[in-house]
């Protein structure tokens, strides 16, 4: 039986859509099918690249700074630098003695030490702490600075004398305080020479810097000066002169202090027979290689007195003023603030 033409065309139409339905559920699925597959690799090349990255950020984790590779103070570059101690506070608050609260967010200040890192609240702390701690560092025999110390306190010493054995050298780092009097005093020693004065020829070498001259003074000690460590502070003993001398430099009861032109004469201003005197006190010598501020240099000390009119420092020559020393000079300093000790040399003969 022949189909009716429209229900021929109907069936005709409905076979295209179904046939339209069909491909666009396939394209849908492949096109789900496809962005799954570009989502995975995506993420899988994701997580690739954040491990790379990881890689290539690994640090390692901070470590604590390592003090020996801190340069030493006693090398031959650290000879003529700056003091090694950390630069204080004002004297307003050395004075108050407590933390300073000057941080805008009302934070103490801290005050680290430059050799062992110890950290403390209160600048008067630290400076007592290096004092105590780091009074004096060895030189060690590789430094050149040691080798400059040896040929220094050796030249002068007669050929027919005996050598001079020495065992260690020792800088010593004096405190701010011990600084502060000895610059102090070449300033006052300065300001008097440019004055003019009736009837005195001005001295070019006082006006300058104070006529320093480095100089050599004999000393004993009891103690060991902290033999095997690096570095450390001064003894407390009483009868140790050369701790007593580092801890608070020369003590202005003396009645002058003798400084020598070479090593070989500060030796002999020491009795040689006090190693022997006093062996049950162990008694060891020390050479103090000193900076002296001389000043205006005057004739024999017998003659003229400490407060004589403008003389900083006398020798024991009778001739009056004395602008240039000889070489066989004892110079004769009466302010205890015009020697700063530098360096200990320990020796035997």
């Amino acid at each position: 039986m022949a189909k009716h033409p429209l229900f021929s065309s109907f069936l005709s139409v409905l076979g295209l859509l179904l046939l339209h339905f069909g491909c666009f559920i396939s394209s849908s699925a492949s096109h789900r099918r496809r962005r799954e597959h570009h989502r995975t690799t995506a993420g899988a090349v994701s997580v690739s690249w954040f491990f790379i990255k990881r890689l290539f950020r690994c640090v390692l984790p901070p470590q604590a700074p390592n003090l020996s590779s801190r340069p030493s103070p006693c090398s031959s570059s650290g000879l003529l630098a700056k003091p090694i101690f950390t630069p204080l506070a004002s004297p307003e608050k050395l004075i108050s003695g407590r933390p300073a609260f000057d941080t805008p967010s009302g934070q103490p200040n801290i005050y680290p030490c430059s050799l062992c890192g110890e950290i403390f609240l209160v600048a008067g702390l630290l400076e007592k702490h290096q004092f105590v701690k780091h009074a004096i560092w060895e030189l060690e025999g590789r430094d050149s600075g040691h080798n400059v110390v040896r040929i220094i306190f050796k030249t002068g010493w007669p050929a027919i004398a005996k050598n001079p054995v020495v065992h260690r050298i020792l800088k010593i780092h004096n405190s701010p305080k011990i600084l502060a009097r000895f610059e102090e005093y070449r300033e006052f020693v300065k300001s008097k020479a440019a004055r003019e004065v009736a009837g005195r020829r001005r001295d070019a070498r006082c006006i300058a810097d104070g006529n320093e001259l480095l100089r050599f003074h004999c000393s004993t000690f009891l103690c060991d000066l902290n033999r095997g460590v690096s570095g450390g502070g001064a003894c407390s003993y009483q009868f140790c002169s050369a701790c007593g001398i580092i801890r608070s430099g020369f003590s202005a009861k003396m009645d002058g202090i003798s400084t020598q032109s070479s090593g070989w004469k500060a030796h002999r201003a020491v009795p040689e027979e006090i190693e022997e005197e006093f062996q049950f006190m162990r008694v060891k010598r020390a050479m103090l290689v000193c900076r002296v501020i001389a000043g205006r240099v005057g004739g024999d000390p017998d003659v003229v007195e400490k407060e004589g009119p403008g003389f900083d420092s006398l020798v024991g020559r009778g001739n009056g003023v004395c602008p240039r020393l000889n070489d066989e000079d004892e110079l004769w300093v009466y302010n205890p603030r015009a020697v700063l000790p530098c360096f200990v040399i320990v020796y035997t003969v």
